[in-house]
């Protein structure tokens, strides 16, 4: 794409690229604007002037001396003819001068802008209102669009350190990036609470880990899924896979994290009056994952063989994701169940779907605050 170079004179006055009107082989006009700060007029913003140029055709452009118009004589005149199809591009460029210095006052130092098309500066022109109508009706384009943009960002990290640098801007960006993950992940909530497919959950925490962090009050880093954790005999046989090993970054700690589905039962039937035992699949889920613990705790050290500092032999957290309580627990007596049996756990904390997806249904609250300028 074209480009315009401006490079400050002074702080009243900087000068642009040449404007190529007519262009040959060896003749050429150009007018070459200049930015000034005009205190009679602000609005008076652009100045410049023609320059007809000649060369040999091995030669490149060079400014040369030029006759002033001091020396017409009387009776004589200087004519300099702009056709149509060079006026108008030239009215065009002049007018995106104008309107920069309107908006962004006198440049310093040297900038560079790329110089973009009729429709892209139209779209660059829309309200916030009319632009997010144009990008509810091109959501393709819209997500192509914005992929771009950011792996623009990305090679470009003087630009990034720019936007990180506005105190507003980068928070506004960050929350805008972080709410748009949660509100896709909440979604998925939403439409596939019902699903009793493991391995659906499986993918679904694998492509947004974040997710799992939301288990606990310090950051969590997913290691692998699927992971293999030890237990293979001579015959090859009772390796134990584990669903999500992760670890906490600060200590190395490591997480073992078993799922169901929000399909699983958290409760039996009722056991005495009023009493209601862990089901069958949440127990077995617990003894899974502590069985995991152990056997990863008696493999460590061949695990992480030629990768030191992976994983410290501190005491492993263990967790099981499960159920779905707003559904399974309809009265006191089967909640207060479910609260005695996982609290009085060593060792494993039981979470269920709705509980993890709710703290991030809370997460896009906080940023829906921080999007609007509040604190809610």
């Amino acid at each position: 794409m074209e480009t315009v170079e401006i490079q400050s004179t002074s702080r009243q006055s900087a000068v642009c690229s040449d404007i190529v009107l007519r262009d040959g082989p060896q003749t050429r006009l150009i007018f070459r604007p200049q930015l000034v700060d005009n205190p009679h007029d602000p609005t008076a913003c652009v100045k410049g002037r023609f320059l007809y140029q000649k060369k040999g055709r091995s030669d490149a452009w060079e400014d040369s001396d030029a006759p002033s118009l001091q020396t017409l004589k009387r009776g004589e005149h200087f004519e300099l003819e702009i056709k149509s199809g060079e006026l108008l591009p030239l009215l065009r460029q002049l007018g995106a001068l104008y309107r920069l210095h309107w908006k962004q006052g006198q440049p310093q130092g040297r900038m560079e802008l790329v110089r973009i098309g009729n429709q892209l500066a139209k779209l660059l022109e829309l309200s916030e209102q009319e632009l997010s109508t144009f990008m509810a009706q091109n959501t393709t384009d819209a997500i192509s669009t914005i992929r771009r943009v950011l792996g623009w960002l990305a090679d470009n990290p003087g630009t990034a350190e720019q936007l990180a640098g506005n105190e507003r801007q980068l928070p506004e960006l960050n929350a805008l990036v972080g709410l748009a993950n949660l509100r896709t992940v909440l979604k998925i909530w939403e439409v596939n609470a019902d699903k009793d497919d493991e391995d659906f959950w499986q993918q679904i925490f694998k492509k947004h880990a974040f997710i799992l962090s939301q288990i606990f009050a310090y950051p969590v880093a997913i290691i692998q899924d699927k992971a293999y954790v030890g237990g293979k005999e001579i015959d090859n046989l009772h390796g134990k896979l584990l669903d999500f090993l992760g670890k906490v970054p600060s200590s190395g700690s490591a997480v073992l994290i078993e799922i169901k589905t929000p399909e699983t039962d958290l409760l039996g039937g009722e056991y005495r009056d009023d009493v209601y035992p862990p089901s069958t699949e949440l127990s077995g889920a617990i003894a899974q994952v502590l069985h995991y613990r152990e056997s990863l705790l008696s493999s460590l050290t061949d695990l992480i063989k030629g990768r030191p500092g992976l994983l410290t032999t501190s005491e492993p957290r263990c967790v099981v994701i499960a159920g779905n309580a707003s559904k399974q627990l309809t009265d006191a007596y089967r909640k207060g169940s479910f609260e005695r049996a996982r609290e009085r756990l060593f060792g494993v904390t039981v979470v269920t779907y709705d509980e993890l997806f709710g703290r991030v249904a809370g997460l896009i609250n906080l940023l829906e605050g921080a999007e609007n300028g509040s604190s809610k």
